[in-house]
């Protein structure tokens, strides 16, 4: 798809499903809100990241790197940790660093470090910390420091300091360690004023935000909150940064009242709409395979390598399916394609990126598409074709083939 306005057809001489249900229409028209990127871009720019939840201590960063495999089978570009009580510049830390970053690169995959400045010690100089503490990190050969939580009040402070970190002091190391080192952090799309100020004052490479779980499961309610992630960061040259964090440990009030299985399938229905989305995404250690990670970090590794052991290889696991999401993400080039959003039935959710036409259910009842149109990836099983035409189930999303 080019960034142009777009139809298409859908097979003449089609007919009507047997029973009455919202249906995608014949002819799709698109308003393009994102534009695809033409020059070069870096990794972190359409970056996959595998967020470990919790303090890795030299146990879980152990663990880490005698499961890296798992990591690495998943498809995920890095992985980030977050270890305040380590000190990599000293040993035994220095050590058990360093062989988790090296094992990592080993495997093609990058190696971020969440540091807050909140993490330092009481009675503690907190900015000189957390410099020197950054400094001994990118030391070891890491590819990024992310600052975890990133929001301030409005109107902004400047690129000085702010919860206990120095941004310019900051920005000045990481640009020593070269152009594919970056800084990372996260916000909240709850203060859209604070987002904007942090975005256009803090320039870092990436700023991630929750909006797609702090909106209600709704079409317009979501169509709006993207399209204003695009028109926030755009302007600033910035990725869009998605994560589902909140509905990863327990479901978000947006959603509504939700049991476990409820909850289950429209995390995964905001998932393959996450990974079809321009931008850089962040996935849970544990997201992949069903398992909401909390506690001991090595704990969270160990279990988690044992379900992608038992999950590897069958078409129908969960593991399966988020490993074939990243794999047509990076091979059809989605986190850096357009956004165009589509007339769709009621309902539902439908945009294309390049080739690729989005479909997400987000009503109670199924949709119909045509049975021709390949369905590249889904969410969650979809039934049988029936009488020529395919069903989408609600909370599922699918990827469609446009050629």
């Amino acid at each position: 798809m080019t960034d142009h306005e777009t139809t298409a057809q859908a097979t003449p001489g089609e007919q009507a499903p047997d029973r009455r249900a919202p249906r995608l229409g014949d002819v799709t028209t698109t308003t393009v809100v994102h534009r695809s990127t033409r020059r070069p871009t870096a990794w972190w720019q359409h970056a996959v990241v595998l967020q470990v939840r919790g303090e890795a201590d030299l146990a879980g960063l152990e663990a880490l790197t005698a499961e890296i495999s798992h990591v690495a089978r998943l498809g995920a570009d890095a992985i980030e940790v977050h270890c305040p009580g380590l000190d990599p510049g000293t040993e035994p830390a220095r050590g058990v660093v360093e062989a988790f970053v090296r094992r990592a690169h080993q495997r093609g995959i990058k190696v971020l470090v969440a540091l807050a400045g909140t993490d330092a010690p009481p009675q503690t100089d907190a900015a000189a910390w957390h410099l020197a503490r950054c400094t001994a990190w990118l030391h070891r050969g890491i590819d990024g420091i992310d600052l975890i939580s990133a929001t301030r009040p409005v109107p902004p402070l400047g690129p000085h300091s702010h919860a206990g970190i120095e941004l310019g002091a900051l920005h000045a190391l990481i640009a020593e360690h070269g152009e594919d080192v970056i800084l990372t952090g996260g916000g909240t799309a709850r203060d859209r004023a604070a987002l904007a100020a942090h975005l256009h004052e803090d320039w870092l490479h990436v700023t991630r935000d929750d909006r797609l779980v702090v909106t209600p499961w709704r079409p317009q309610a979501l169509r709006a909150a993207i399209t204003d992630a695009y028109t926030l960061r755009d302007p600033v040259g910035a990725p869009a940064g998605w994560t589902l964090a909140t509905a990863a440990l327990s479901a978000p009030a947006e959603w509504g009242d939700l049991d476990a299985a409820a909850l289950e399938r429209r995390h995964d229905a905001a998932a393959a709409l996450m990974l079809a989305l321009p931008g850089t995404a962040y996935l849970h250690l544990g997201e992949a395979v069903g398992l909401r990670q909390a506690g001991d970090v090595a704990a969270a590794v160990r279990a988690t390598a044992a379900a992608v052991a038992a999950q590897k290889g069958r078409a129908d696991s969960r593991f399966e399916r988020y490993r074939r999401g990243l794999r047509l993400r990076d091979e059809l080039r989605l986190g850096t394609g357009p956004v165009g959003w589509i007339d769709a039935p009621a309902g539902t959710l439908a945009f294309l990126n390049r080739e690729v036409l989005v479909l997400v259910n987000l009503g109670v009842e199924a949709v119909v598409v045509p049975a021709e149109r390949e369905i590249l990836h889904a969410s969650a099983d979809l039934p049988a074709p029936v009488g020529g035409e395919a069903t989408v189930p609600p909370d599922t999303t699918v990827w469609l083939a446009m050629s």
